[in-house]
């Protein structure tokens, strides 16, 4: 008999399948004191995903997009007569947009809550009409995915806070062979055996800095002995422009590789020699470059936002200055230069990845500050 508490998560849903969604997903296989459940608001794609994952614990709230009233109606009431009904002891929403939902529910239920906060507080967040709703919404705590995430929450929001690292499954990149993954990954894009892959992997978004790394990648001094891969997709219609001006700087480029988007980042990151996250804007927390550690790859990451809590650079990692082309290029020479950096920067991060940002570690965490927001 199962007698574990329970909590349930309240995510927005939809199509998206970010950061914040893989973590979500992959946390919930990782309770052990707690039963989870998911509430999702609007069905689409990450429904499917977790649905896929074997997970019997979700529940279709029947909702729509916020400015759908009636839909909107329809999934607040189906989750406070689930919590109601189901003897919820805690209202978890990962995300701004989850937490709109996620807060109404948790006060209307009257059960504690926590707002995950995966992205850094700005002012413009109150002036948009989602966000500005999210914000007037008080939890019981707010848990922020890296130090650089709670210092914008202690500025613009009052309330208790804890850090909590979010996390990837370090066995999926255990688990696969790395002489395979490479061979496989060269021959499905026909790289040549002898050439260095470096993999920029995120959404087609102009803040994610991909023309960076093809600046970085064309003013290399071993160009000629690389490639790039550029692994991802646009998710909104307004990001498409930048994708064109991405593809015009690539132009006549066989060594520069758009691959669209992918389920298989394991898989590149194993077979790729290096990974660049180029942000031009800070990342709250970074995913990829713990994937990119656990990969045991060499990551080189632009030095402001969550990065700057994860690598020691030179030690476990490398960092650039934002839209500094040419010191990423020149990192990016030195990688293709020198094999023995290579291992041993790679070793170092994987220990630190394995030691610190692992899923048991991270559920490990947020579950003691359950217990505590719960009070048990």
């Amino acid at each position: 008999m199962n007698n574990r508490l329970r909590v349930f998560y309240i995510h927005g849903g939809g199509d998206t399948i970010g950061g914040i969604e893989t973590y979500l997903a992959r946390s919930l296989k990782h309770h052990k004191l707690y039963e989870p459940y998911v509430g999702i608001v609007r069905y689409g794609r990450f429904f499917e995903y977790i649905k896929n994952m074997d997970f019997s614990n979700i529940i279709d709230l029947r909702g729509g997009r916020l400015r759908e009233l009636p839909k909107t109606l329809r999934a607040i009431y189906s989750a406070v007569k689930f919590i109601k009904n189901n003897d919820i002891k805690l209202v978890i929403a990962n995300g701004m947009h989850s937490w709109v939902y996620g807060g109404i529910i948790a006060k209307l239920s009257r059960v504690k809550s926590v707002f995950y906060v995966h992205g850094n507080i700005i002012k413009e967040d109150f002036r948009n009409p989602i966000s500005g709703i999210g914000l007037t919404i008080i939890p019981n705590l707010y848990i922020a995915n890296s130090e650089f995430t709670a210092k914008s929450v202690r500025q613009f929001l009052k309330g208790g806070i804890r850090i909590n690292y979010p996390s990837s499954d370090i066995e999926q990149f255990d688990s696969m062979d790395e002489i395979e993954a490479r061979r496989k990954l060269r021959e499905e894009f026909s790289i040549p055996k002898d050439k260095f892959i470096f993999s920029i992997i995120g959404r087609i978004q102009n803040w994610k800095g991909q023309d960076t790394a093809i600046l970085a990648f064309k003013n290399m001094g071993y160009k000629e002995k690389a490639c790039l891969m550029v692994v991802g997709d646009c998710t909104f219609k307004s990001d498409e422009p930048f994708y064109n001006h991405l593809k015009e700087i690539s132009r006549n480029d066989d060594s520069i590789i758009f691959t669209g988007f992918r389920k298989d980042v394991p898989y590149i990151m194993k077979g790729s020699d290096g990974i660049i996250n180029a942000s031009r804007e800070p990342e709250p927390f970074g995913v990829v470059v713990v994937e990119g550690m656990m990969a045991r790859r060499p990551v080189i990451a632009t030095a402001h936002g969550g990065p700057l809590e994860i690598i020691e650079d030179g030690k476990d990692g490398f960092l650039f200055e934002s839209e500094d082309y040419k010191g990423l290029a020149g990192i990016m020479d030195t990688l293709v230069e020198d094999e023995r950096l290579r291992k041993r920067v790679s070793e170092e991060a994987y220990n630190k990845a394995k030691s610190k940002y692992t899923m048991e570690v991270s559920v490990s965490a947020l579950e003691r500050i359950i217990s505590d927001v719960i009070g048990i």
